[in-house]
């Protein structure tokens, strides 16, 4: 029986996870919540709040799948297609979430911080330092809109 428990255990671990990647990825960073995720799993408030006790625990749910998705739409050939991409996938909305999150992540006091720096410099090191300097101000006027 402590078997099929423990299975049990990671699978809604693992059911959680995806429910704040599907919310991220909907809603933005903001929509994660507590009751949200309860919504969307159909299990209680505490139920998730002992798999993610802090939205903290909540961030180690993505384990690099922001930056995947972002790479993923981007064209890093020469700078020209790697400025007509951004720009582009800017009009998808989960695009749009994910940058708006590593753009916010700077206020944040905790590791979602460094999450975020890490990213935006793994970025930086492949489009180069001074076009993600651009990027993210043509970012910041986007998200304004």
């Amino acid at each position: 029986m402590a078997k099929n428990s423990q299975q049990d255990a990671r699978l809604t671990e693992q059911r959680i996870h995806q429910a704040i990647i599907d919310i991220f990825m909907e809603q933005g960073w903001q929509a994660v919540t507590y009751g949200s995720l309860a919504k969307h799993t159909g299990l209680s408030r505490g139920g998730v709040q002992r798999i993610v006790p802090s939205k903290e625990a909540m961030l180690n749910a993505f384990q690099g799948q922001i930056f995947q998705f972002v790479t993923g739409k981007l064209d890093f050939t020469t700078s020209a297609a790697l400025f007509k991409s951004w720009n582009e996938s800017l009009d998808n909305p989960q695009f749009r979430h994910c940058i708006k999150y590593l753009i916010t992540a700077v206020n944040a006091d905790s590791g979602g911080k460094q999450k975020a720096k890490t990213g935006l410099d793994k970025l930086a090191e492949m489009a180069g330092r001074e076009n993600m300097h651009s990027l993210l101000g043509i970012a910041v006027y986007r998200l304004l809109e």
